[in-house]
């Protein structure tokens, strides 16, 4: 036979101390005082424990656990936060006996009492699975008679006296009333934490039924109604759409009722001992109603979700948050669906589609990085980093200050390092994490300081140039060592705190500049420019042209046009006096009699984007060179500068 699970026999308290950040601690068997404040264990369990079965630790900070070690099994990351005076987790099958360690941003926790475990209750086989209220359920395993409680969903719980048979290899009980479909849980009942074990599939509880769920638009209030159910003893109470209850007759397999004079559009449902809605019939367009998602919370791509509620079986897709594509349910019945979480989901709200075009939203949330620190903090700029937490294996980039972001490669779950960027400002700056699905999520500031190894106060304004020296202030100075551009070493002359800098003719735009030091190095980005690359500035005198008028600033010896080079760029920054989308236009002429200038220039360009780039062909600047240089005419607009680059 299938063994079910493996869990523990005995619940015990746990002790704990605190190391290595306290001096002294206090044996937790014998301490009555329940929550100290800060990061505290008071009690953990059960002990002895099965391979495979649920610890649980009660204290204060519990939230704050990034990780649990335990022997044999190292660090367990996947802590199950149920408040921040409780977290669990379920014990690796490869573990030993010993103590154990909770860790955290400030410190570690380790157990006084030693991790032990106790013979292997086991469920080898659940019959049948499928099962009426009222009717015998049996449990078979070993060691069941430690077994005090039998709990099925939702917390209804069959106690030991309540039992029909109890041996050490069986259980058998009636099935209550109101038990849920779902996984049975057996319990040895100690105090203060009983070890559960669970099964490993779901016991279907059975639920009233109908062939079919019927539409009742044309029936008119004060009529009545008449259905066939399967499982009709099961019944306890109908209701409307609104929530009121109506009174209903039985008799063999028919169940009847009379529709109220206040019934609205929805579906009336059937409801039995367990609470679980089973629709019956609906009025007008029916939809899924009193939706709930298990897990709503804490889900990530691959993860399994139940949207338990009425109508489910209406259900044709699930769009998920930031998903194009909808989702066919996986699993599907009157009660429930079962839909794999695809992958870039976003908190938000889930949708329900039906074949109607119906909609029915449900809240949802993701993982998200919890009990995050840094170390060191204060940080010095240009330094490592490393982050710590939980659920950090999502994240692709931090962003300081809102702005500034920096990648992360290949985050463990509970921790990654990575170097602050130079470029930030000194003092409290704010950070965020952006996750692998696209969303942001905010976490606590961190203080930033200057940066130890030699740094710019500043980079230059004007533009440089390549081939050129640069001036820079610098701060740490005797700790420089050298200077690179672009990973190669570059001349450089330091006075004091001023360091001029020879910038590498070959350099241009997006150019690494770094400064060596004895204890680091600082990188900047800087844009460098060559000759050919400048771009100046040869009129700027603001003129607005309208109805063909004509601009010779540049004409009949306004401009030396002999010392341009085939191939430079004009460029022509505009400013349209015309409402957006009605025609203006600007044409570019030659002084002698204002004619048009040579191919490939258009004799006028339409509402262009500003600026306007046109390049100079050899045969256009000699035009402009013999007949009176450039002429600027059109319609419609304000002329703001001419450049040439």
């Amino acid at each position: 036979m299938k063994k079910i699970y493996n869990v523990i026999a005995i619940a015990a308290l746990g002790a704990a101390a605190v190391t290595p950040l306290m001096t002294s601690c206090s044996n937790d068997d014998y301490d009555t005082q329940q929550y100290k404040g800060g990061v505290n264990l008071n009690v953990w369990g059960p002990r002895p424990v099965a391979r495979g079965g649920e610890l649980r630790f009660l204290g204060s900070g519990m939230d704050q656990i990034t990780s649990i070690s335990i022997p044999g099994a190292g660090d367990v990351t996947d802590i199950k936060v149920i408040s921040g005076e409780e977290i669990r987790i379920t014990v690796p099958q490869t573990s030993e006996e010993g103590k154990v360690v909770l860790h955290h941003s400030g410190g570690e926790i380790t157990s006084l009492t030693e991790l032990s475990f106790t013979e292997p209750i086991s469920i080898e086989k659940i019959s049948p699975m499928t099962v009426k209220p009222g009717a015998v359920l049996t449990i078979s395993g070993d060691y069941l008679n430690l077994i005090e409680e039998v709990i099925f969903t939702d917390n209804v719980v069959v106690a030991e006296d309540d039992f029909i048979t109890h041996t050490r290899q069986e259980i058998s009980l009636a099935v209550p009333a109101e038990a849920q479909t779902g996984q049975i849980i057996i319990s040895d009942g100690a105090t203060p934490l009983p070890n559960w074990i669970y099964s490993e599939d779901e016991v279907e509880i059975v639920l009233p039924s109908v062939e079919r769920v019927a539409d009742l638009s044309g029936v008119k209030p004060g009529e009545t109604v008449t259905f066939t159910v399967k499982d009709l003893d099961l019944v306890k109470s109908v209701v409307m759409p609104e929530g009121q209850e109506v009174d209903f007759g039985t008799e063999d397999d028919k169940l009847t009722f009379v529709l109220p004079e206040n019934v609205t559009d929805g579906t009336i449902c059937m409801v039995p001992a367990s609470g679980v809605k089973v629709a019956l019939a609906t009025i007008g367009v029916a939809l899924p109603e009193e939706v709930v998602a298990e897990p709503g919370d804490n889900i990530w791509s691959g993860d399994v979700i139940k949207f338990k509620g009425v109508n489910m079986e209406l259900v044709t897709a699930v769009s998920f948050p930031n998903v194009e594509e909808a989702v066919a349910p996986a699993t599907q019945s009157a009660t429930e669906i079962t839909v794999a979480v695809p992958e870039g989901t976003q908190s938000g709200n889930a949708v329900l589609r039906t074949a109607s075009g119906g909609a029915v939203d449900v809240a949802i949330s993701t993982l998200k990085p919890e009990a995050v620190s840094y170390n060191p903090n204060p940080v010095a700029l240009a330094s490592l980093l490393t982050i710590s937490g939980r659920n950090l294996q999502h994240v692709v980039a931090v962003v300081f200050n809102g702005d500034t972001q920096v990648g992360v490669a290949d985050p463990a779950s509970d921790s990654f390092s990575l170097t602050v960027p130079p470029s930030l400002a000194a003092g409290s700056t704010s950070v965020a994490f952006t996750l692998t699905n696209g969303e942001s999520v905010e976490a606590p500031a961190i203080e930033l300081t200057a940066p130890e190894c030699a740094y710019a106060t500043g980079l230059p304004e004007d533009v440089i140039l390549a081939g050129t020296t640069i001036t820079l202030n610098i701060v740490n100075a005797d700790k420089l060592t050298g200077v690179e551009v672009n990973g190669t070493a570059v001349q450089y002359i330091l006075n004091g705190n001023t360091l001029m800098v020879q910038i590498p003719s070959s350099a241009r735009a997006g150019s690494q500049l770094t400064l060596l030091s004895s204890n680091g190095s600082i990188s900047y980005t800087i844009d460098v420019l060559s000759e050919d690359e400048l771009e100046t500035v040869i009129w700027d005198a603001g003129w607005v042209c309208s109805n063909w008028g004509g601009n010779q600033d540049l004409a009949w010896g306004g401009y030396d046009w002999s010392t341009v080079k085939e191939g430079q760029i004009l460029r022509f920054y505009i400013t349209p006096t015309m409402p957006d989308g009605e025609w203006w236009c600007i044409s570019l002429r030659h002084g002698d009699g204002w004619n048009a200038l040579p191919d490939p220039i258009p004799s006028q360009y339409d509402n262009p984007a500003s600026p306007l780039e046109v390049e100079l062909t050899q045969n256009v600047i000699d035009d402009l060179v013999a007949n009176g240089g450039l002429v600027i005419t059109g319609s419609e607009y304000q002329l703001d500068k001419i450049t040439i680059q």
